[in-house]
């Protein structure tokens, strides 16, 4: 019981203490008060438009770099076949030059790298090295 009187005791005098609040009362008819309010209002509607014009836009731009990203996947494929199939033959033909098959292996991993646009893929000398497998080959003719 001690305990409760001390709490109300305790309560009664920080009420005693609180500086008193002004009304908080707005007069909703007052002209001062719809004015501001009218403001506010637009306010926000301006906000909400601009944010709305904003994600739109956003979603926009996803919508086109989804769809360039996806070209751009498609031509990774198709060049990557493309390599792919170039790669077969001229190893079919390196292989039926026999001569050279030593340099077509090198030339092969080159090319790779040139058709992938590595850095270091030296086109003349893949060039060079090309031409040198089309040469004749000194020895006996058949």
């Amino acid at each position: 019981t001690k305990l409760i009187l001390l709490d109300s005791l305790l309560q009664e005098i920080l009420l005693a203490f609180k500086m008193p609040r002004a009304a908080n009362q707005v007069d909703k008819e007052d002209p001062e008060y719809l004015a501001k309010r009218a403001k506010n209002n637009e306010a926000i509607k301006r906000s909400r438009e601009k944010t709305r014009a904003k994600a739109k836009d956003t979603q926009t731009k996803v919508d086109h770099l989804k769809k360039d990203n996806k070209r751009l996947e498609d031509k990774i494929n198709v060049l990557g076949q493309e390599m792919q199939f170039l790669k077969d033959i001229f190893l079919a033909h390196a292989g039926a030059q026999n001569p050279g098959a030593a340099v077509a292996g090198a030339i092969a991993g080159m090319a790779v790298g040139v058709a992938a646009g590595e850095q270091g893929g030296n086109m003349q000398l893949l060039n060079s090295l090309l031409s040198e497998i089309d040469q004749p080959t000194p020895g006996p003719s058949k």
